[in-house]
């Protein structure tokens, strides 16, 4: 197994996958073992899961489904050694390390700064972590971090306010800081194909074109993906593209899309603190995870959020982390506000507060995976399953919510329908000096509405990164399916799209833990399931490359996809003898509603469509799924059809009801 740091430079390892264990988790010979999928079932037969892998598929893995949470930064992204960047302050070196008084005094005159309710437009711990480790993990410059104190403190508190980064960095050994503009939370791979200087040149056409091409080429050339470099003719090559596509790392997977940074500066562009003058848009953005709202105590509860945040200081556990997180809610409330409605503007700002809480943690904890949202049950003993923990799962993933809120209202629209034209069209109206930090290139609606995509767009990839089943980020079926990740994705990144299209649905088929979920997450779990696909932006808004390299791989990644599909479907239905969701309605009623067999007779037209002729093989694995899904053991309920809706788009499958025959 590679580390973290090999895997970020692109060097994934090719492992032997003997059984993988999203496909069934079974041995060769199909026969159940202690973390089978083909869990014995009461009416007989298998639960209906996926059927094993033969033995000796091949995947790129950094460690299944489970990479070393620790991070391991890259010196590329890291402020230099010496005191050469202007934009760095110093990490801690022993031989100006402050003797245990001075370091205790140090954090305590500090902290005090750090979280004064007297602070102008609020402390400095109502946008920031509980202590200030995120400014001491990432090395902003004493200057810099003064300078920007100064806007809400005294002298003499902004100076105590960098001692105290001084301090924590010794505390916590960060002899290398992470570089203010380089890092990127949770950049898979630690850094983006293209290192775009500002949100004006990350939203330019030509950029994201560029950013998609090497993308492109990284998985063709570098990871050779099954799926993306080879013609799927045959069963064991669908497996072994399958394995590839469940086993690969996503958070060591290098993207074109580029994240936010933690915080961008607006005066960057006036030389500040010894710097070159930048342009004049650089920094003016709110592509950024530091909220420009303070969240502080409600009236009435200040003592006890701060016995929250302070049993958190004391001892930074995961557990810890989720009591005082958990309080965000019930004892805080946005403040320091002019007078307006800006509720939709400190609903935004509170998710974002929270994402910095937990980004704060993995910073102190030098991780680089989202903390378990129930690590509090398992440090009791218990081993609880995430489905039925969905409320507490959800509440504490908050970086889905952030991007959504800007999706359900954005910061402006394009033309019509216009903010505000009716009540199905809200924007994200920001407090006058929140606003007038955002620069104006090439207007300010136009940099309003493309700040508003940039961060919609990122902080949804990083929640597909942290669960690509999207079954964990929201109670909303239109999430689950893909919709707005998509919808976003489809305008601006084509082989991303393809990429992340691939990747949901062998994920999806191979989280067995959600089969016996309730709601429109049953069934996932399953290959020869309704779950596992959507079309719904591929049928209305599907846009290839319109010419170039990336075209005609675009077109094999689709036309693989459903090759893979086909093949492991038939397999599924052949093994197990079970299928969720045949039909588009309960009992094969006539309908327009899509099942599993209108995904698959689409799927077969699609072949056909993107490389101009029927395949014999193709179609002789549709004729044995029409055939064996007759007979297969249907795993999805009459309540379930009733009340959950079906294969994506809804009502748009009358012309794929009848089997196809040849």
């Amino acid at each position: 197994m590679l580390a973290s740091r090999e895997c970020a430079r692109g060097a994934l390892v090719v492992v032997l996958l003997a059984a993988v264990a999203a496909y069934a988790g079974c041995g060769s010979d199909g026969d159940a073992g202690p973390s089978s999928n083909a869990t014995p079932d009461p009416d007989g037969g298998s639960s209906g899961v996926n059927a094993p892998l033969d033995g000796g598929s091949v995947g790129l893995v950094d460690a299944g489904g489970s990479p070393d949470a620790r991070a391991d930064y890259p010196a590329s992204i890291l402020c230099p050694e010496a005191a050469a960047d202007p934009r760095c302050g110093p990490g801690f070196a022993a031989e100006r390390a402050m003797p245990e008084p001075e370091l205790a005094a140090a954090i305590g005159a500090g902290l005090a700064a750090w979280t004064d309710p007297a602070s102008k437009d609020g402390a400095c711990i109502t946008c920031h972590s509980p202590d200030g480790i995120d400014l001491a993990k990432i090395g902003y410059s004493d200057c810099d971090i003064r300078r920007r104190a100064l806007r809400h403190v005294s002298e003499g508190q902004a100076d105590a306010i960098v001692k105290l980064v001084h301090a924590l960095r010794q505390k916590y050994e960060v002899r290398r800081p992470l570089h203010p503009d380089k890092f990127r939370p949770f950049q898979p791979a630690y850094e983006p194909f293209g290192q775009p200087a500002d949100d004006v040149e990350v939203v330019k056409t030509s950029s994201q074109d560029a950013r998609d091409e090497q993308f492109a080429r990284y998985l063709t050339e570098d990871l050779k993906l099954t799926w993306a470099t080879t013609k799927i003719d045959s069963l064991a090559l669908a497996k072994k593209a399958y394995a590839e596509l469940v086993g690969l790392d996503l958070h060591a997977i290098k993207l074109g899309v580029p994240f936010d940074r933690f915080s961008e500066d607006p005066s960057a562009s006036e030389g500040v603190c010894g710097r070159t003058p930048a342009a004049a848009h650089a920094g003016r953005s709110i592509f950024e995870w530091v909220p420009d709202i303070a969240t502080s105590p409600k009236p009435g509860s200040e003592a006890a959020w701060s016995a929250a945040v302070a049993a958190y200081r004391e001892a930074p556990t995961t557990e810890n982390l989720w009591k005082y997180y958990d309080a965000i809610d019930t004892l805080t409330e946005c403040s320091h506000l002019p007078a307006g409605d800006f509720t939709r503007a400190c609903d935004w700002m509170r998710f974002k507060y929270k994402s910095v809480q937990v980004l704060s943690h993995m910073l102190r904890h030098d991780l680089r995976l989202h903390p378990d949202q129930l690590a509090d049950e398992r440090a009791n003993g218990a081993s609880p399953r995430e489905h039925e923990h969905l409320a507490t799962v959800i509440a504490r993933s908050p970086l889905w919510e952030a991007g959504d809120m800007i999706r359900i209202a954005p910061l402006e629209r394009r033309d019509n329908p216009a903010c505000f034209s009716s009540p199905a069209h809200p924007c994200t109206v920001l407090p006058p000096r929140v606003d007038q930090s955002i620069h104006s290139v090439p207007s300010h609606k136009e940099a309003l509405i493309n700040q508003g995509d940039l961060f919609q767009l990122s902080w949804f990839v990083m929640s597909f990164l942290n669960d690509p089943t999207l079954t964990k980020h929201a109670d909303n079926f239109a999430t689950f399916i893909g919709d707005y990740l998509e919808s976003v994705m489809l305008p601006r990144y084509d082989v991303h799209h393809a990429f992340i299209v691939a990747v949901m649905a062998a994920r999806k088929s191979a989280a067995s833990e959600w089969l016996d979920a309730s709601g429109f997450r049953q069934g996932t779990g399953k290959i020869a399931s309704v779950r596992t696909f959507s079309f719904k932006q591929l049928r209305d808004n599907f846009s290839p490359p319109a010419s170039g390299p990336r075209r005609a791989i675009h077109e094999r990644m689709f036309a693989n996809f459903a090759r893979m599909w086909i093949y492991l479907v038939e397999d599924d239905l052949r093994t197990s003898g079970t299928v969720y969701g045949r039909d588009g309605a309960f009992g094969g009623a006539p309908t327009n509603e899509g099942g599993l067999l209108s995904a698959v007779r689409f799927m077969r037209r699609w072949v056909k469509d993107l490389e101009g002729a029927d395949d014999p093989a193709i179609d002789a694995a549709v004729v044995s799924i029409e055939s064996l899904a007759k007979s297969a053991r249907e795993l999805r309920t009459k309540d379930n059809y009733d009340r959950e809706n079906g294969l994506q788009p809804t009502s748009r499958w009358a012309d794929f009801q009848t089997p196809y025959a040849p």
